[in-house]
């Protein structure tokens, strides 16, 4: 087994994060008993008419985080349907953590995530991969990550104590 190196990424000033919101930033947690309740287009109808991220609880562990992190190198690449969605999200990122408005990004496919990773590397064109971090709470995404590109892969069960 090779020894973990995430808490150097971590630690350095240089790391820019990519976040997901489902599972990461906000729990997943939107049925009575159940992690989900609704189905894809019933998901997608309710999105017009409900808020769901206004009411749902942050991540303090991922707050306490952030508050020593550069922001401008913080991003949120997130799956979902539409922009009445994209918005719930960026208002639930800016007033959870702080992580401004235009590094929320929406994406329709799991695998789209390296793509808008590698649009903001084009950002930092002197930085090693390795400071490029996917946070997610899916495996194939970070598999997919890891299998495609130089980048760095955090499951988010590296946050729990």
């Amino acid at each position: 087994m090779v020894e973990s190196k995430i808490k150097e990424l971590w630690e350095s000033n240089k790391t820019i994060y990519f976040f997901d919101v489902d599972g990461v930033l906000a729990p997943l947690e939107l049925g009575e008993y159940n992690h989900y309740y609704y189905d894809d287009e019933k998901w997608n109808e309710m999105l017009q008419t409900t808020d769901f991220y206004d009411k749902i609880r942050s991540n303090k562990t991922i707050q306490k985080f952030l508050e020593t992190k550069d922001m401008s190198k913080v991003y949120v690449i997130t799956k979902g349907y539409n922009d009445v969605e994209l918005q719930q999200k960026i208002h639930f990122c800016f007033k959870n953590y702080g992580i401004l408005n235009d590094h929320v990004f929406l994406v329709h496919h799991d695998d789209e995530k390296l793509d808008i990773m590698k649009q903001v590397q084009k950002e930092y064109p002197d930085l090693e991969d390795k400071y490029f971090v996917m946070i997610d709470d899916t495996v194939s995404v970070l598999n997919h990550v890891m299998a495609n590109s130089n980048f760095s892969t955090v499951h988010i069960s590296s946050f729990f104590d």
